[in-house]
This record gives C-alpha cells, sequence and structure tokens, in this order.
C-alpha cells in the first residue's frame, strides 16, 4: 500500500482523474492539490455513518463507494446509490448539513481525495473560481442521483436494471463489447432501483439464461453489447 508522501504525491494526478477536470483548469487543479487528502481504502472500509458530522467532501478516482441509509422508523439499512470513479460523495460537508444523510463504504478498493469543509471555506474566499468548479462538479454528481432515483426506478424493472448494470460497467471501464465484472450484491442493486431482492434475483438468473451475465458470489459479470 502507497505511504502517505507517495499519496500527496499522487493528488494532482488522481484530481485530473475526477469529474473536476471537466470544470477545472490544470493549473486550478494544482493549487486545489494543496488543500486535499489522498487516501486509499480497501473494499469494506466504512468512511463515515449516517449522523455522524459532515466534515468532507470525497472525490473518487478509482473503486467504488456503497451510500446506505436507514430510513426512519426502519432497522435495516439500504443501498441507495452506488458511487463510481470520477464522481463525488459526502457533498452535505458543502451544503450547510450538519451531519451525513447516509453512510459511505468502499465496495472495491478505492482511490479518492477528501477536502474538509475547513479547507473549501478558504478556497471560497481565496480562489472563488475553483469552488464554483467543485460545487458544479459536486452538482452535476446529485443529479445523476436525481437521475436513477426519477428515471431508472419508474421503469419496467428488467428495463431499469439492466440499464443500471450498464452503467455501472461502462463507469468501470467497460466498452460497447467487453465483460465486466461488478462487485455488487443482489441487495446492492435493489436498494438503488428501489425493487426488492427477490425481484432483482429473479431477473438477473433470466439475464444468466439468456448468456447476459454471469453470476458470482458479490460479483457479476456483465457482458455489454
Amino acid at each position: 500500500m502507497p505511504t502517505t508522501d507517495e499519496l500527496r504525491q499522487e493528488a494532482f494526478p488522481l484530481l485530473r482523474q475526477t469529474e473536476l477536470r471537466k470544470y477545472l483548469s490544470d493549473v486550478q487543479l494544482k493549487e486545489l492539490e494543496g488543500f486535499c487528502r489522498p487516501s486509499l481504502r480497501k473494499a469494506g472500509t466504512t468512511l463515515f455513518r449516517q449522523g455522524e458530522p459532515a466534515e468532507a467532501l470525497y472525490m473518487v478516482a478509482e473503486g467504488s463507494i456503497e451510500l446506505r441509509a436507514r430510513p426512519p422508523g426502519r432497522r435495516v439499512y439500504r443501498t441507495i446509490e452506488i458511487v463510481q470513479a470520477n464522481c463525488t460523495f459526502g457533498d452535505e460537508a458543502l451544503f450547510g448539513e450538519d451531519n451525513y444523510l447516509m453512510s459511505a463504504r468502499v465496495l472495491e478498493q478505492a482511490k479518492f481525495l477528501a477536502l474538509p469543509g475547513s479547507s473549501f471555506d478558504r478556497l471560497s474566499e481565496q480562489h472563488p473560481g475553483i469552488a464554483v468548479g467543485i460545487l458544479q462538479c459536486s452538482g452535476s454528481c446529485l443529479l445523476q442521483t436525481i437521475r436513477r432515483s426519477a428515471i431508472l426506478t419508474q421503469s419496467p424493472a428488467d428495463v431499469g436494471l439492466r440499464q443500471l448494470l450498464r452503467e455501472l460497467c461502462l463507469a468501470n471501464g467497460g466498452g460497447p463489447s467487453r465483460t465486466v465484472s461488478l462487485r455488487i450484491t443482489h441487495a446492492q442493486l435493489a436498494g438503488v432501483l428501489h425493487l426488492s431482492r427477490e425481484t432483482v434475483s429473479r431477473m438477473l438468473s433470466q439475464m444468466a439464461t439468456e448468456g447476459l451475465v454471469e453470476l458470482g458470489r458479490g460479483a457479476i459479470r456483465v457482458r455489454l453489447g
């Protein structure tokens, strides 16, 4: 595993891998580098829990993050989003929320950068253009979550599942004719699509029969094309 000094040297290259490259120049990303904390975490690591103080925004360069929440009156946490490389999470830290609205756990080993809320405040004062770019990037990622909730969950269940699998594969570097392995469970897919695990398992079994996916323990191989 890289040392802290090695990760610091990776900060600028990692920033260039995130969605921020669409909103900020290399000069601005280099300036932002000094405000961020790069990190590498193994699969299964919990980064923060629902209700904990919202202290930092996270920008994913590699890997994926599972966001989970426990609805009011429920004891069980449900997956509500899978954050892929290039996007952000922990956006509460920028938008005046005192606490995180959900928990974040590493799904696949991830490299990311954390931007503390106090650092964002300093950026807003010293480099307002960079702060605006960060907000634009965060907003773009939040819109993706809204889209999945508003469109995919209202599509026919099989259409929504296939589209979600395709989006996750493409975000993991899959091309139009590749087979991509996703580290994801039936329950996690069900949470994102607001379906029961049984419904998702039944549809995946049908897709496996059609040769579109291969099912394994905690992973799904998806054939694109």
